[in-house]
């Protein structure tokens, strides 16, 4: 009971007293007379006991994974003006790191936070990766299991993943970077920049007028929601919801003489076509930044169905110019990224299919054939859960994709590639399989085909698109860090995040 009850306070950043309080006090006397429940103190020693057993089974698996493949970011507490790995002199910082890796006994990709690291120096990149080597160490985690890095495109963390790791190890952040062309795309553009402070302004005079906030309550069944600075998507949904509200928007703001000016219906239009040309953007996101689904061999197929479809497009606009070209720039020449192509070759659902370039895949194909050739070396020598993705409707993102599979059925021949190995001749002519189907099921179930081919497939598929995984423990530190409990300390908030991010098996709840 105890230990659900440590689960509890943890998994839902309960505060510990929580247990000293009367009604949890009053309710555990009716649902359970017989128990009492432990301190605050009491608490603390034990969840202190639960990390060093946890995180020791955790150090014993990682120990046996072979490819790994780490996010991390750095956060500042305003509370407690400590800084929390992100570019800041402030008084006291924190990194974090998570794990990622295939779990081929549960078909997913498995991901663990290591927990938050307090830096109290600059964060230059040399200290940066002196902290990144500690944490290492302290989870017994050696460097040649490091198969890539993904971080933002600060440049100090850049170089301290090179310094640590090497350049080949580092993978800029793919949310972050649609987030610059977005960014772009609608700060270069005058009057849309314009366009969208207004409606900003009128989303803020909704949330601090309490008036027109209940007139809106009463016509509506939505609250406006605001953009973010730091995420473009928040832009998405703000117009998104406003759009949808606007005619009790316009109804309400009227009343009210002192309040901002409402959008014409000129510029109502303006924000129907943007919301038009942000949504495929929107989907490529959320499609990247998933964290339980193998998405690093995702990024170029993303990419072309997003470049394709920007250009298929029927607005006029110069927004949408804008993305086009920046997305260009960017996300023009991703498969010539050797680790992005290999991994998107690897994946039964996409092969080659997405390859605008001869160039780039015959040197990714190459690249497998070495490998392949080594582990045959090396032999002689020494001897249901679908994924997220959704391929339906015309609309959809992945439409390119559909399209791209039925033409390939009909028309394109057979690789043909000299002194290709059988085995990866064979797997790159067969027909690609769905996009829900569940990737380590197909390795799993065809990996005694392929035997050399899923081999050095592991750690290409462990891959994700995003440092995401990290700034999602930065929000769950940021609740757990709130004003009831500024004295907690980095030491605490680490096994509580750690603890936090651990499912109920590995708890081995009672």
């Amino acid at each position: 009971m105890t230990n659900a009850l440590i689960y509890m306070l943890v998994k839902d950043n309960m505060p510990l007293s929580s247990t000293e309080k009367d009604g949890f006090n009053y309710f555990i006397k009716k649902a359970l007379p017989l128990y009492k429940a432990p301190s605050r103190k009491t608490i603390t020693k034990l969840i202190s006991s639960k990390y060093d057993v946890l995180s020791g089974q955790i150090k014993n698996k990682l120990s046996l994974v072979e490819s790994i493949t780490l996010t991390t970011d750095i956060w500042t507490d305003t509370i407690n003006t400590k800084s929390y790995l992100y570019v800041s002199y402030l008084l006291y910082i924190v990194i974090c790191i998570t794990v990622h890796y295939l779990s081929f006994c549960k078909l997913n990709l498995e991901s663990v936070v290591l927990g938050v690291l307090e830096l109290d120096e600059r964060h230059t990149s040399e200290n940066i990766a002196k902290w990144l080597d500690s944490a290492l160490q302290e989870w017994g985690i050696e460097k040649r299991q490091i198969f890539l890095v993904v971080t933002d495109n600060g440049a100090n963390i850049k170089n301290a993943v090179s310094v640590c790791f090497g350049k080949d190890k580092h993978l800029p952040c793919f949310a972050h970077t649609i987030n610059l062309v977005v960014q772009n795309a609608l700060g270069n553009t005058d009057n849309i920049a314009t366009l969208i402070n207004k409606v900003k302004h009128l989303v803020t005079f909704f949330k601090q007028c309490v008036s027109a906030s209940d007139e809106l309550h009463k016509v509506c069944a939505f609250k406006l929601k605001q953009s973010v600075s730091t995420r473009w998507n928040s832009v998405y949904y703000m117009l998104d919801r406003f759009i949808n509200c606007s005619d009790h928007v316009a109804s309400i703001i009227v009343k009210f003489p002192k309040g901002p000016t409402m959008i014409t219906g000129s510029e109502l239009f303006i924000a129907k076509e943007i919301m038009h040309l942000l949504k495929p953007f929107e989907a490529a996101t959320k499609e990247l930044c998933e964290q339980k689904y193998i998405t690093g061999s995702k990024i170029i197929p993303l990419m072309h169905c997003l470049i394709k479809k920007i250009e298929s497009v029927e607005v006029n606009s110069v927004v949408a110019s804008n993305l086009s070209n920046n997305l260009q720039t960017r996300f023009g020449r991703v498969e010539y990224v050797k680790i992005l192509s290999i991994a998107t070759i690897r994946d039964p659902r996409f092969k080659t299919l997405h390859s605008n370039s001869a160039v780039a895949s015959s040197k990714s194909i190459n690249a497998i054939k070495k490998k392949i050739l080594e582990l045959r070396t090396d032999s002689s020598e020494t001897s249901s859960h679908n994924e997220s993705s959704s391929e339906d409707g015309p609309d959809s993102l992945w439409a390119v994709h559909k399209q791209l599979v039925s033409k390939k059925a009909l028309t394109e021949p057979s690789l043909n590639v000299n002194e290709m190995p059988t085995d990866l001749k064979h797997y790159l002519n067969q027909p690609t399989v769905p996009l829900t189907d569940n990737v380590l099921s197909f390795w799993d179930i065809h990996g005694p085909i392929y035997p050399h081919l899923k081999k050095i497939v592991d750690p290409y598929l462990g891959m994700v698109a995003t440092s995401v995984p990290s700034e999602r423990f930065f929000s769950k530190a940021g609740q757990v860090m709130t004003d009831s409990r500024n004295r907690l300390t980095g030491d605490n908030l680490n096994k509580l995040l750690f603890l936090g991010s651990l499912s109920v098996n590995d708890w081995q709840l009672e």
